[in-house]
């Protein structure tokens, strides 16, 4: 079950695709649909309490009974933007034009809304606090400035309006509202029925850029310290690793062991079969040395064809052992070209371990391991040697 919801999820991930690239067009289609969804809902809440008996004594009916056409009218307003701006981008393009024109109807219908039920309650400072930081995010920065300074000068004129008596403050709601001593559950509950269908609007969108800048983040740490061929750790993210657990042998005393790995004879794979070959050869190098590593061994590429892998915790003769598995599954390992061509590869190893200088430095580690690993190609190639065994 659990599967089947991740899978559903790449699903969504694949076709709604990163809301951050979408199109100038396509943003603007997603507030049509949104403001559409919205006054459907003040529409719908206005049908019911019209027709549900007996009357509500906190609502205006007549008044409400005059705004229903506007509901429907905004709700039809938006579902013609939804429509008429993709016909308009086949035939003009993509433009930021399409940002403006739906941000600034965003503020006006909402600035509507905050007429309705009152410049200076919970819903309008929700949406008024919301809504910018959305906005900001997932669209245009000019787009939302001037949409934004579009409201506010509207929140002011309509409660300047409001406090001079031109019109009446939340026209919606019935005197009742305003003489009773104490706050009716009706008032609360409404506040959190006109506050639903923006918050949840406002939610919906932030956790989708959200969840999607996070990916995106992720794989740009990704990329940052793997390597793109193999998929290894990159010579930085290794030696970094190299670093903390040398760290942490010096304080905690566990001995740390590394290897250096040289793909034999790398070079007439290059020369004799193309650097294609090579790249093949590289990635199943780096599949065979993974496959033999324990959960807290790590592997990285070094450098050309050379790999390298620590081990933590692990004496020398342990390391002898993971190595010379190492070098067998290596010299195992076929790689098989496009073309049908097939080859086997080995791998000479330079073994050192920290044992009894646990606070050597890191580049005497690495130019120890080196200097092993190079004997072992003077020695004839495909064999493990550490240091220190008549070099």
């Amino acid at each position: 079950m659990k599967e089947q919801g991740a899978r559903l999820l790449r699903s969504i991930n694949r076709e709604i695709g990163n809301p951050l690239e979408w199109t100038s067009c396509a943003k603007a289609m997603l507030l049509g649909a949104a403001t559409f969804l919205m006054f459907m809902h003040y529409g719908l809440f206005a049908e019911y309490h019209l027709g549900v008996e007996p009357p509500s004594k906190w609502l205006d009916l007549d008044h409400l009974a005059e705004q229903l056409p506007y509901y429907y009218g905004f709700a039809v307003a938006s579902l013609l933007m939804f429509v008429v701006m993709p016909l308009i981008h086949r035939v003009w393009g993509d433009h930021v034009i399409f940002e403006y024109v739906a941000t600034i109807y965003f503020s006006i219908s909402l600035s509507y809304f905050s007429y309705q039920v009152g410049t200076l309650s919970l819903p309008v400072g929700a949406v008024m606090l919301g809504a910018p930081i959305v906005g900001f995010i997932f669209f245009n920065r000019r787009a939302v400035v001037v949409s934004l300074a579009f409201a506010i000068v509207l929140q002011l004129l309509l409660s300047l309006g409001a406090g001079l008596q031109w019109w009446s403050y939340a026209p919606i709601y019935s005197d009742a509202v305003f003489t009773e001593s104490r706050t009716s559950l009706f008032m609360v509950s409404q506040m959190y029925v006109f506050t639903l269908p923006q918050m949840l609007f406002l939610i919906a969108i932030s956790y989708l850029v959200l969840w999607r800048w996070r990916d995106r983040e992720e794989q740009v740490r990704h990329l940052s310290i793997t390597d793109p061929l193999t998929g290894l750790f990159n010579r930085r993210s290794i030696l970094t690793h190299l670093e903390h657990e040398q760290d942490r042998s010096r304080k905690k005393g566990p001995v740390l062991s590394i290897l250096m790995v040289d793909l034999d004879n790398f070079k007439e794979i290059n020369d004799k079969l193309g650097h294609e070959a090579g790249d093949v050869a590289l990635i199943a190098a780096a599949d065979a040395l993974q496959s033999c590593l324990r959960q807290n061994d790590r592997v990285g590429r070094y450098g050309g064809e050379e790999f390298l892998i620590i081990l933590p915790g692990t004496t020398a003769e342990g390391a002898r052992l993971l190595a010379e598995r190492c070098r067998q599954v290596l010299e195992r390992q076929e790689v098989v070209l496009n073309d049908g061509k097939r080859f086997n590869l080995t791998g000479s190893f330079g073994l050192v371990c920290n044992d009894g200088n646990i606070h050597m430095h890191v580049d005497e580690l690495l130019r120890r391991a080196d200097q092993a690993m190079y004997t072992a190609k003077r020695r004839g190639r495909n064999q493990v040697v550490m240091v220190g065994e008549n070099q």
